[in-house]
């Protein structure tokens, strides 16, 4: 056998993973009775043929409980797929609105019977059925790379201290500070700036941080952040103005900084030197991925929702 002793206990670490890691059963209650009787219809082709990035891992974890079926449905609002629930007295139609913006489409919500949003503004909206609509990782090659980049964290010491890549066509400004404040900051050793890498790079180096930083996007929540609690991470970065489905709480998932950022440096500094917190934080938010996050968790919580609003 050939190999470092450390490559070796990284590889016997990734064997010893489950192979379905983060797809075990539903976090929420469905009832059998109910899921058996649904199906759904799923628009053929997007408007916009990004959107698969957002609308396919939530397809594809459907798929585990539900028919999926796909269809040609009317779709006439921007950065919004309708979808249909049929089966338990339905039909019903149900928008997803994956937008960056938190704002949402009024005319939309009137129509629909259900609306989830991605972008979820923390104080709400006046409309009961406008709920939080989750968000997703920059990949579904995640699953793959997943159980090797976690055992890389569980294994091995972190070799880089502050980590964090910003394209830096959004949020420019705020990226450009932090960016400063890290890369100022001799003592910290920052890792990343405005460029971006593969990403299996991404990953593996998410794994070997010691803290990975947080910054807003187009939108508050970032495919970034979900990679971050998928890996496992001790992140930092200002408050959400958008929210999950599920809290993210701060100093549990997330350590949150002034908005002007004023305090990322000595906040960085204070968990660099806690390595029992950094692991407490690295290990919740594994299990907050595998528990609310993970594609087929996500798409339970959309049944879930629809289970206990939708029925008659």
């Amino acid at each position: 056998m050939t190999g470092t002793w450390q490559d070796l206990g990284i590889e016997l670490a990734w064997r010893a993973v489950p192979a379905g890691l983060g797809e075990g059963g539903s976090s929420w209650p469905l009832d059998r009775e109910w899921i058996n009787q649904v199906s759904i219809r799923w628009p053929s082709q997007y408007a916009w043929p990004d959107a698969h990035k957002w609308l396919d891992p939530l397809r594809h974890g459907l798929q585990r409980f539900v028919r999926v079926s796909p269809a040609i449905l009317p779709q006439p609002f921007e950065h919004i797929i309708l979808i249909e629930l049929a089966g338990a007295a339905l039909p019903r139609t149900v928008a997803i609105d994956y937008a960056d913006r938190s704002t949402i489409d009024e005319e939309c919500a009137e129509r629909c019977a259900l609306y989830f949003k991605m972008q979820y503004r923390s104080q709400g909206y006046p409309y009961d059925h406008v709920i939080p609509g989750g968000f997703v990782p920059a990949s579904e090659t995640l699953y793959r790379y997943l159980p090797r980049v976690r055992a890389l964290a569980q294994v091995r010491r972190p070799r880089l201290d502050v980590y964090g890549r910003f394209r830096l066509d959004y949020a420019t400004q705020l990226r450009r500070d932090a960016i400063r404040h890290l890369t100022d900051s001799a003592d910290l050793r920052y890792v990343g700036g405005g460029g971006v890498v593969r990403y299996s790079r991404f990953l593996r180096e998410v794994a070997d941080a010691k803290i990975c930083i947080n910054l807003p996007g187009n939108g508050d929540l970032c495919f970034r952040l979900i990679d971050y609690l998928a890996v496992g991470a001790c992140v930092i970065g200002p408050r959400l103005r958008t929210q999950l489905h599920v809290p993210l709480v701060d100093r549990e998932h997330i350590v949150y900084t002034a908005d002007d950022l004023s305090d990322l440096v000595p906040l960085c500094r204070r968990y660099l030197q806690d390595d029992a917190e950094r692991e407490r934080m690295r290990l919740a938010t594994q299990a907050l991925f595998d528990q609310f996050l993970c594609r087929h968790q996500l798409a339970a919580y959309y049944l879930y929702q629809c289970q206990g609003r939708l029925q008659p």
